[in-house]
């Protein structure tokens, strides 16, 4: 499957890129100011404070509980100031990805450089070891994505490897740090900065007094040797890695960033003199002011929420909760249990349909784990276990537990659960999987240590919640999750539930934890809305773009499957690529490092290095565009043929291999652009000729407006009101809740309920069953209003779809897309009307309509040829 990135982390990156832009013009005056005062050091003129410049000339970003946020500044270890934002990323939505193309951004845009040093900075050992084993593996995206960055030069280390400068000047070198060990008060951290005599070429010689002085004076934070060291009595730092790093000022991802907010934490932090610092969390925290000590803010830069995770499939929900009051766990185990093979039968089901192979897992949380603690009256991991094995039949191979003392997912067989040769189908634990695992296939958690203790649970509901392969399968058991808790007080329960979800990042889901059997009225979990009754008997039927099979079957049309292998790659103009790519751009210096075999991968080894000029690794460059050029033999021409043309132009290797991340992503572009408009004249082509259709069939395969909807508001929730404060009068549905509806969205339909020409209108979602239109890029455009016109003379139905925009997003690349698309379909729709049969009757217009333009546009729209 193709990696796509999603909605929300294009979003995200598009923010951090502006932000990057901002800030590399800021840095500029900042440099300029600098060179100034070492040439005369008496003006009167002050540094000013770059990151906030960069801040406050974003403009809208996301505000706090007391409104917009300020800039909260930061300084390094030596007092200069300290790039620093927050992405606010819930559990599940890919932070370690944004990290990695984060710092693609990072350095093309602001370090202007594709060497140097990043501080990978995690919370604790479980994070470590799999950030650790990722950025490692060559073949994740997460490391192809930093590959991307260094020209297939990336180096992973940790702490207590050797280090050279020389490393630094050809290489991207990521060092993965735990939190802990890098805290100034403990011994792992000690080790960071003593003098092992493995970190080479940061300070000076030895007896080099005066350069020692000169370095300490310029960096005043080092740390240096003392008479208690044995050292000299002159300034002399240590050769030291802690060191090396203030020295070399790395850019700092910080993943889990609230577990970083301590005054000791932050110290050491920005003890390093990072050139930025970027941070990742599902729960950003502020630091309150205290006496003598100011307060620091978050600062959040982008925003991602848990609906929009949701939207693009990447977790399970809704989260199904079944409180079992009884007095006896084994009953809520069983439940449990069976719930589990109900949805073992049905991914079986789908993989033999075609679908993903999944394993569903059940996590059960039991009260104790202790050897000891076996006859102590509380639910032991050891009874789960035995019950497993004597009623569900499972055999030891299938059980695995995880607490302090054992760890059977450390097993070899057992370290890859995705995998189709891991045997394991349940996981017993009490809280050792509360941080940093990460297991897609765990569906259901039995709770058997909730009662009276909701929030043991709290920890444990994360795990359970995202989506396998990152992607609904549209089969609804195994698009939710699974709670059961054994005599647990309901509310208590849902409120715990609540709680976990909000300290992952995903508060506001929290309204689609359901109760089985327990939906009342009135009591804020999913409930249907019948449609109003004068709008029941109305059939609302709407088109879709539709191919034809070979077999003379039609179905929607898929741009992956039936544009994307029609694009002639012969037709990409490599001249003007060629053209495009500029001779004399900047490139780090480049050499061969010599590499060793070790316990924890391949490492670096400088005990001797050899300076050669890298090459363009064209096999390399194939891979790395297999994803819009999926025939190796087409990628291989392109590539080729892209190197002849350079070399045309008076490339040498020398050149091709300095600047090969660059001719790269030039490539990668100039194909996406390629790809995208041969797929758009494709399509066209396709509805002029009519091997593409958009059209109502007036069969069964027709999309048909919903006869309900389903909200999750109580019944006292506020609702929607009209313009004068009256109840709605055209919505489809009745009634419509504000929390259900954004601001915007909320306004146009107030705007449309009061449109005279408008007989009914109705909130398109997102989700499955939603209204959707494809195109020729990737994926559906889901339409954010359906709304149907009074009938004009000719008593044709006229029904309107419109896609709302802020003004801020016109010219936005989806905007332009969507605007294309949906007049086409609109063009299309009234060039190929029929004169008798379905869709005779019928008119249909689409649009994307600005909401500053509302009024302009939206007569013109609704009414079409003469409509009312």
């Amino acid at each position: 499957m193709a990696f796509r990135e999603l909605v929300y982390q294009e979003r995200a990156l598009k923010s951090l890129d502006a932000w990057l832009g901002l800030l590399a013009e800021e840095k500029a005056s900042f440099d300029e100011i600098a060179k100034l005062k070492a040439t005369k050091p008496g003006l009167p003129i002050q540094h000013h404070d770059f990151p906030a410049e960069a801040w406050k000339r974003m403009g809208k970003l996301p505000a706090g509980k007391d409104g917009p946020r300020e800039f909260s500044p930061r300084l390094s270890g030596d007092g200069l100031p300290v790039p620093n934002v927050t992405l606010k990323v819930p559990t599940g939505g890919g932070k370690t990805y944004l990290a990695c193309a984060a710092l693609a951004r990072i350095f093309g845009r602001f370090m202007n450089a594709n060497n140097g040093m990043v501080l990978w900075i995690v919370p604790n050992e479980a994070i470590y070891s799999q950030t650790l084993k990722a950025l490692r593996n060559r073949d994740h995206l997460y490391r192809q994505t930093l590959d991307r960055v260094s020209a297939n030069r990336t180096i992973i280390m940790e702490k207590t490897d050797p280090l050279h400068a020389r490393d630094l000047e050809a290489n991207l070198c990521v060092i993965v740090l735990m939190l802990q060990s890098s805290n100034r008060e403990n011994k792992e951290a000690l080790r960071l900065f003593r003098d092992r005599g493995d970190v080479h070429g940061f300070v000076p010689p030895d007896g080099d007094q005066l350069a020692h002085a000169q370095q300490k004076a310029v960096i005043p934070n080092l740390d240096i040797y003392d008479l208690a060291d044995g050292g000299p009595p002159w300034p002399m730092v240590k050769a030291s890695m802690g060191n090396a790093m203030r020295i070399v000022r790395p850019v700092v991802i910080m993943d889990e960033g609230q577990k970083a907010v301590s005054d000791l934490a932050y110290a050491t932090l920005y003890g390093f003199n990072p050139s930025l610092v970027l941070e990742l969390t599902a729960t950003p925290r502020d630091v309150k002011p205290r006496p003598g000590k100011p307060g620091r803010i978050a600062n959040v830069l982008v925003e991602i929420t848990g609906r929009e995770l949701e939207r693009e499939g990447m977790i399970k929900m809704p989260m199904n909760v079944l409180p079992v009051d009884s007095s006896d766990w084994r009953d809520t185990l069983r439940l449990a249990w069976e719930r589990l093979e109900e949805l073992e039968a049905t991914a079986r089901r789908l993989e033999g349909e075609g679908g993903p192979y999944i394993r569903p897992i059940l996590l059960v949380q039991v009260e104790r784990t202790g050897a000891e603690q076996r006859d102590s009256g509380y639910i032991h991991a050891e009874d789960a276990r035995a019950w497993l094995k004597s009623a569900a039949g499972l055999d030891d191979a299938e059980i695995a537990v995880k607490t302090a003392e054992v760890n059977d997912l450390d097993k070899p067989e057992n370290r890859d659960l995705l995998s189709p040769r891991c045997q394991v189908r349940a996981i017993i634990t009490k809280a050792a999987l509360a941080e940093g695992w990460d297991c897609p296939f765990a569906y259901v958690l039995c709770a058997l240590a909730a009662n009276g203790n909701e929030s043991a649970m709290t920890q444990l509901v994360g795990r359970i919640l995202r989506q396998p392969h990152a992607a609904k399968t549209d089969v609804t058991p195994l698009d939710e999750c699974y709670v059961y808790a054994h005599r647990a007080d309901t509310k208590a329960t849902v409120e715990a539930i609540k709680k976990g979800l909000e300290g992952d990042g995903l508060g506001d889901l929290s309204q689609d934890v359901t109760l089985p059997g327990t939906s009342t009225p009135g009591d804020g979990v999913p409930r249907n809305l019948p449609r109003r009754a004068e709008f029941q008997p109305l059939n609302i039927a709407l088109p879709q773009v539709l191919v034809t099979d070979d077999l003379g079957r039609e179905r929607p049309l898929d741009a992956e499957t039936d544009l994307f292998p029609l694009v002639d790659w012969s037709r990409l103009d490599l001249d003007a690529l060629a053209d495009a790519i500029p001779r004399n751009a900047e490139a780090g210096k480049m050499q061969m490092i010599r590499l060793r075999a070790g316990d924890k991968g391949v490492e670096t080894d400088d005990a001797e290095t050899f300076a050669m000029e890298a090459r363009f690794d064209a096999t390399y460059a194939v891979r790395i565009i297999a994803d819009l050029v999926p025939n190796s033999f087409a990628a291989w021409d392109v590539v080729a043929g892209l190197v002849a043309k350079l070399k045309a132009r008076g490339w040498d290797d020398v050149l091709l291999g300095k600047l090969g991340t660059l001719v790269v992503d030039r490539l990668r572009a100039a194909l996406t652009r390629e790809r995208e408009a041969q797929a758009e004249a494709l399509f066209k082509a396709g509805l002029a000729a009519g091997s593409i259709h958009f059209r109502l069939r007036g069969d069964g395969g027709d999309w048909l407006a919903p006869e309900h909807i389903l909200t999750s508001q109580p019944i006292t929730a506020p609702d929607l009101r009209g313009a004068t404060g009256k109840a709605l009068a055209h919505s489809l549905f009745l009634p419509i809740y504000r929390a259900d509806l954004n601001d915007a969205e909320q306004c146009f339909a107030v705007y449309l309920d009061d449109a005279s020409a408008v007989r009914w209108w109705h909130r398109n979602g997102t989700a499955r069953g939603s209204y959707a239109v494809r195109g020729w890029r990737r994926g559906n455009v889901y339409p954010d209003f359906l709304i149907g016109a009074l009938r004009d003379a000719t008593q044709r139905k006229r029904i309107v779809v419109i896609e709302t925009k802020g003004e801020q997003l016109e010219g936005n690349l989806d905007t332009v897309y969507k605007r294309e698309l949906l007049d086409t379909l609109t063009t299309t729709m009234a060039a190929k009307r029929p004169a008798k049969g379905p869709g005779a009757d019928f008119e249909f217009a689409a649009a994307v309509v600005l909401f500053q333009d509302l009024d302009a546009r939206f007569p013109s729209i609704i009414g079409g040829d003469g409509a009312a």
